[in-house]
Order: C-alpha cells, then structure tokens, then sequence
C-alpha cells in the first residue's frame, strides 16, 4: 500500500484510447445521435475509431452486423478525338461501368461519298476490325462465296421455271399445293434425315464434304431442268433432284461452323458467321434478279436452259472448290494423320 502513496500517482491514460476503450458505447452514442439528429452525424467530423453507420433494428436480431460504408464514387468520362483518314471520332471511356466501357461517334468526316460507301459496305458485310481480326485467305473466301451464291440463286431460279413447264403452266392452286409438299418438303426432308446420319464424319472433312454437298445440289438442279423433256417421269425425276438437294442442304450447314472457325482470329466467331450469312443473303438476291432476266431472254426455251445451265453449274462448283482452297483448316483428318504416321516412321527408322 505504501507504494501506490499520494506521492506516486499513476499517470492519466491518454485521450486518444478513450473511445477505443469503450467500442459500443461510441456505437450506441452514435446511433442516438443520429436517432435524434441525422444530420448531426453528417456534419461531424469522421472518426475510424467510434463512427459506425446506424443499423436497422432487424439487422441487430438477425446478426447482421456492421457493414462497412460504401462510398459511390463518381463516374469519371475520359474523352478524346482521333483522326484518321479525314475522319473525326470522339471516343469516350465510361470507367463507372463495370470493367470499363468506350464508345465511338463520328464527329466529322470529310472523305468522298465513295470511300463513305466503301466503309459502310465493309461495315455490313465484313467482321469488325477487318481485315486483322481474321485470318489469312479470308478474302478470297468471300469472293468465291459470293460467286458460288450468285451462280447458284440462278440456276435455282432455272429449275424452278423448268419444274412449272413439266408439271403444267397453269397448274390449279390445290395441285400446286400438293406438287410443293411432295417435291419440296416431303423429298428434302427425306433427304436431310438420311444424311444427318453422317454428321460425324464431316467434322474431320469439311472441304471435302461443302464441295460434295455443291455437287449434290447442282445434279438436283440439273435433274430439275431436264424434267420437261420426260414429262410423265416428272414426279421421279424432280423427286430425285429435291432428295438430292435436301442432302446437300444438310452437309453444307453442317460445314459451315467448322470453315468460319478456321477464320475467326480474335473470338469473333458470332461477328464472322453473321457477315458470311449477310454476303450470302445479297449475292443470293442478286442472282435471282439475273435467273429471272434471263429465264425471260435466252433460257426461255429448255434448249437455252440446257447451254446456260451447264455453265453456271461449272462456274458455281469452280468458286465452291477455290472457296475450300482459301480456307486454312488445320485439323487431322485420316489422311493427314496417315502423312503425320508415315513421316515420323520414316525419320525414326532412318
């Protein structure tokens, strides 16, 4: 007792381990304060040590506990202007969206009206980012697509004209109704459910499969053309030639995904099979416009459909085959993997 005298006092703890000391009476303050006064709380001054947000009383039963205030923090918009071309962008970033956005407006362009329609052709029917967010040869694809849809629309719109001849003029609406479902839906359904079955063997060969499938539906068209020169083997024939074209509906979608994916470069795949479809949508168009103007001129007769018709079956299965040639699939097909077998045989042996 004699050493904790009056003349030994203990020394005053310091201010600052007040609060500290006392967690939830600082807790419990601040929420009568804010209780009573809200605005009281805003105006003091913030304190890591006692200041806690106001909890909802059912928070406190459900053990909720404190949660940490969290502080909104303003969009910040980066702008600037690239030019390029004689064309004017503003470009703005939005770092408030999550994980960042940019976006482009053209603010002026001064370029001639041929170079704006370049852009916006290139804009519709080519990938964003073209040509360095494709691969190699992408080009030359497209090409002989829109080459292979031409001339294919034509000879569609050929053998249409050939079926009607064979089947009649003036056909009445309930046969030409019944014609429609044998020969269009009935045979080409028949002829997709059978080749489905292969679907497996086209993702090891799909070039060869895409101009297998082009055959098949030029011998289908061909069949349809040749059908008015036997007029009572019209629904074998033009049977024949919709079962053909049903196979080769299948084996060319069926190929499509493997091809566009040998093509996309940056993840693009949706962007790439959307501006391939686009292409091919125009050039079909625009050959059915050139089937029905020489459908009236010189393929009126089926003599003249008989020279164009071969024709345009060459040119179509000519783009089809440069088509496969510019699209770099490197996958191992049983040929390849039998070059890749030999060829280590070979260097381990010698």
């Amino acid at each position: 007792m004699s050493s904790s005298g009056v003349g030994n006092p203990r020394p005053p703890r310091p201010a600052t381990h007040t609060t500290s000391a006392h967690p939830f009476r600082c807790r419990f303050a601040a929420v009568s304060v804010y209780q009573s006064d809200p605005e009281r709380v805003t105006r003091a001054p913030a304190s890591p040590l006692c200041y806690t947000p106001p909890m909802n009383i059912l928070e406190k039963i459900r053990g909720g506990g404190d949660k940490p205030v969290v502080m909104e923090m303003p969009r910040k918009l980066e702008s600037w202007v690239e030019i390029s071309e004689s064309v004017s962008r503003l470009c703005t970033f939005d770092a408030g969206n999550s994980g960042g956005g940019i976006s482009v407006k053209v603010v002026q362009d001064n370029r001639l009206v041929h170079d704006k329609l370049v852009d916006s052709f290139l804009n519709k029917f080519f990938p964003s980012g073209y040509p360095y967010s494709v691969n190699e040869g992408y080009l030359t694809y497209t090409k002989f697509r829109a080459l292979q849809h031409f001339s294919s629309a034509m000879l569609h719109v050929l053998s249409t004209q050939s079926l009607l001849f064979a089947a009649g003029l003036r056909p009445t609406p309930a046969q030409a109704t019944a014609v429609s479902w044998i020969l269009k839906d009935g045979m080409q359904h028949a002829g997709k459910l059978i080749c489905s079955g292969m679907g497996a063997r086209m993702d090891s060969e799909p070039k060869s499969w895409r101009i297998f499938a082009d055959v098949l539906y030029d011998f289908g068209t061909t069949l349809d053309i040749i059908s008015p020169l036997c007029p009572q083997l019209f629904l074998q024939v033009a049977g024949l030639g919709n079962f053909a074209k049903g196979m080769a509906v299948v084996a060319a979608r069926a190929t499509r995904l493997p091809i566009y994916s040998s093509f996309a470069k940056e993840g693009n795949l949706s962007d790439l099979f959307a501006k391939g479809e686009a292409i091919s949508t125009l050039f079909n168009v625009l050959g059915i416009g050139a089937g029905i103007g020489l459908s009236s001129t010189v393929c009126s007769s089926t003599q003249g459909k008989l020279i164009v018709g071969p024709l345009l079956s060459a040119v179509h299965i000519w783009g089809v085959v440069q088509e496969m040639r510019a699209t770099p699939i490197n996958t191992l097909n049983p040929e390849r993997t039998a070059m890749v077998v030999a060829d280590f045989i070979k260097v381990s042996y010698n």
